[in-house]
């Protein structure tokens, strides 16, 4: 598989870019035609999963000055397992080598003719440092993603849009000495996500998506 997408995310109302140049991935005995973001109903045992690598901007409200120069490389990998009775296990790393961010929850299918839907609830533990460019800081916390994705399969592609929520469960930063901590659970935003999806050979595929952020 192979993916090209771009995401959008925004920060107190400010929109910042992010862009993923080249996404390599490789499936295993996965269905045909093998989608991986397509909701489609998975055989129990079934494997779909990618690795990735990307490029992104920082959000220029958080950078300030000179974000258009600032670049981090991002790694992602990511793995659907079939379940029994229309279930399946989703997780997800990602990583920018200044965050990591973790990922797995159940999703639920279920698909008529060509369309399909998925519900699911992710739990996330993330966690990053920055001792450069003048910083020295740590952050740490949980997130809770519900998530609904629905998607139509056509002849020679697939179309699906994916909307989550933004649930914070608890948070703790560090800059120097000084230390702030929240277990809350706070609402912090939504995305959405639109995926096509194309075969190319085999259980190779392409996939071109927008992703779109709007946090606190």
């Amino acid at each position: 598989m192979m993916q090209l997408y771009r995401k959008i995310s925004s920060n107190s109302g400010h929109i910042g870019t992010f862009l993923i140049l080249l996404l390599l991935a490789v499936n295993a005995g996965a269905q045909i035609p093998n989608y991986f973001h397509y909701p489609e109903q998975m055989n129990p045992g079934t494997l779909k999963h990618s690795v990735g690598l990307g490029l992104a901007d920082l959000p220029e409200d958080q950078v300030e000055e000179g974000s258009d120069y600032i670049r981090a490389p991002l790694f992602n990998y990511q793995a659907c397992y079939g379940l029994p009775e229309h279930f399946s296990l989703s997780g997800a790393a990602y990583s920018n080598l200044v965050t990591f961010h973790f990922s797995a929850g159940p999703r639920w299918h279920y698909q008529i003719d060509r369309f399909a839907l998925a519900v699911g609830y992710d739990v996330a533990y993330w966690f990053g440092a920055l001792n450069q460019f003048g910083y020295k800081s740590k952050i740490h916390g949980w997130f809770n993603y519900p998530n609904l994705t629905i998607g139509y399969m056509f002849n020679k592609m697939s179309v699906s849009v994916k909307g989550e929520l933004i649930i914070q469960t608890s948070l703790t930063s560090k800059q120097e000495d000084v230390e702030v901590s929240s277990t809350y659970n706070t609402f912090q935003g939504t995305i959405v996500g639109v995926y096509l999806e194309q075969p190319l050979w085999k259980d190779q595929i392409v996939i071109i998506g927008l992703k779109m952020n709007y946090t606190k």
